[in-house]
């Protein structure tokens, strides 16, 4: 299998946290939540353009 780049690990962890917690635990308020899911998704796209550039 190919190695995942910690960036896009991280990314990841962080979207799919924010997402579960916000649906199913506890709302978090629109002031934190966007911005938490805009670094999760810019460090996925990095992380993707960062190991396509690496090959």
């Amino acid at each position: 299998m190919r190695e995942r780049n910690a960036l896009t690990s991280v990314g990841i962890a962080i979207y799919i946290s924010m997402s579960g917690i916000d649906r199913f635990i506890y709302h978090i308020p629109d002031m934190v939540y966007i911005p938490a899911a805009i670094l999760g998704i810019a460090l996925i796209l990095i992380g993707f353009f960062k190991n396509r550039s690496e090959r």
